[in-house]
């Protein structure tokens, strides 16, 4: 057979599948969309807590405590520098704050008091008004520097005065302080994943109310390598030993534990979008294939071979996968967008959005190999039609091997998209467990949909309304609505 007519015959019959080949393109592109925008997320979200874990863990140490340090405890941080096992800290002291006493909780900000002098230990922040602003250039003279979401939040604008009501996090105190906004930071650096936050001094925080004394809950360390990191952390740990002390590797090694496992939860979400694409187009290539049963039996008598069927066939899913690919990969980009705005807005972190050109165009792969798996089963099938079947109008799919061949058939798919699954999450125990445990759970739910619908086919239909179809009635709705309670989905799905 020439190449031509592989290529001629594939588009010839995917335009006359009209309606049918565009479900089965939107079948693919959805699942594509779902995995692609997943995968950008989880991406970004390592990006989020993964780069740049110096500036993010505030120094190469970090010391958080719930029980404040003193003053007096900084010295033990002075005759570290002084040895050089250090190069320069900062204490600071953070608290929630709002602008009214009775604003809630939705309505609150972090306020941060620091040394002006010596914060932050790590890169200077980058401020977005004054363009040149420097930490110890505006926090003074009970002037603040805030983040862009806080002026949002509040509709401020720099120069604008407030009052704030503010506690801290150890809950030593409350003070309420009278400050004007004098710069805007950008959200990067040190501020990567700070939130609604405002700075102010520790003079002019100590100044609101001068008989509460600086009770520190952080200290920010920088040392000059990873050997001084490890003894200043051992030495620190030692000196305050309820203290949580992080070093920079422990923070990125943390963060990493818990991104691998965001990934791993909207990878194998992405999946299940995927596989329940891949149904669709297992049905809509059955329909498609099951109305050109003449078609194919006149290729057969006139002389094409199964192999050449198959190719014919397989071409025209692989083009479906290909056109679902390059659709869902480009939807994706904007639903990465919307579901990244919306993980900011659940979780008090700033996300970079940003695209990866390997998973995009892995995207159009992984349509174009889910459109061959799961369009395996209709090929197969259509393949193996009997010319004499279609003349004399036979049923060829209840014979014994047919069946045998089906199971076959759907046992080999759920392999081949085991195998996918678990190249895409990089891990043969979560792709094994994933894909089965999908299969399992769908089989578990089509069993019980499968009994409630023979349940009903048993019931009379009642000719008039009486006493006892009332309460099978609500009797149902009972039920129903327990399982509401219990599990809302399936209960809704019942409601």
């Amino acid at each position: 057979m020439k190449a031509s007519m592989y290529f001629n015959y594939t588009t010839r019959s995917l335009l006359r599948g009209g309606q049918r080949s565009i479900l089965a393109v939107f079948c693919v592109a959805v699942g594509v969309m779902a995995i692609v925008s997943l995968q950008l997320v989880g991406q970004m979200i390592n990006g989020a807590f993964t780069n740049n874990i110096r500036e993010a863990n505030g120094g190469d140490i970090a010391v958080t405590s719930q029980t404040p340090l003193k003053p007096s405890d900084l010295t033990f941080f002075d005759n570290l520098k002084n040895k050089g096992t250090i190069t320069a800290y900062t204490p600071t002291i953070s608290g929630s704050a709002s602008t009214s006493l009775a604003s809630a909780s939705t309505e609150s900000f972090t306020l941060e008091s620091v040394d002006p002098g010596t914060f932050p230990v790590v890169t200077p922040p980058s401020f977005k008004t004054p363009t040149d602003g420097t930490i110890a250039g505006l926090l003074k003279n009970n002037q603040v520097v805030v983040d862009q979401n806080l002026i949002d939040q509040y509709n401020k604008k720099v120069g604008d005065t407030l009052t704030v009501h503010a506690s801290t996090s150890t809950g030593t105190g409350a003070v309420m302080l009278h400050v004007k906004i004098v710069g805007i930071v950008k959200n990067v650096g040190v501020f990567a994943q700070s939130n609604d936050f405002m700075l102010i001094s520790h003079a002019d925080y100590q100044a609101a109310d001068p008989k509460l004394p600086l009770l520190y809950d952080s200290v920010y360390v920088s040392t000059a390598d990873k050997a001084h990191t490890d003894q200043a952390a051992k030495a620190i740990a030692d000196r305050f030993p309820i203290a949580n002390t992080v070093t920079a590797d422990q923070a990125l090694k943390n963060n990493q534990a818990q991104v691998d496992y965001i990934k791993k939860f909207l990878e194998i979400a992405g999946l299940l979008a995927l596989l329940i694409g891949g149904v669709g187009i297992v049905n809509t290539m059955q329909v498609l294939l099951s109305r050109r049963r003449v078609e194919i039996a006149m290729l057969k008598t006139t002389g094409y071979r199964r192999f050449d069927l198959y190719l014919l066939f397989g071409l025209e899913a692989g083009l479906l996968g290909l056109v679902g690919g390059v659709v869902g990969a480009g939807a994706a980009i904007g639903v990465s967008y919307i579901v990244r705005n919306l993980v900011q807005q659940v979780f008090p972190i700033i996300i970079p959005f940003s695209l990866d050109p390997v998973i995009i165009g892995g995207g159009v792969l992984i349509g174009l190999v889910t459109a061959l798996i799961f369009g395996l089963l209709p090929i197969v099938q259509a393949a193996n039609i009997r010319p004499l079947n279609v003349i004399r109008e036979l049923p060829g799919g209840h014979r014994v091997g047919s069946i045998f061949l089906t199971i076959g058939l759907l046992l080999l798919l759920s392999v081949l998209f085991c195998a996918l699954a678990i190249v895409i999450l990089n891990d043969v125990i979560w792709g094994i467990s994933a894909v089965y445990g999908a299969f399992i759970f769908l089989a578990l739910l089509s069993l019980v949909f499968s009994l409630v619908v023979l349940v009903i086919s048993v019931l009379p239909v009642p000719e008039r309304f009486s006493i006892g179809y009332l309460a099978l009635v609500f009797a149902g709705v009972a039920v129903s609505a327990l399982l509401f309670h219990v599990l809302p989905t399936f209960g809704g799905l019942l409601l």
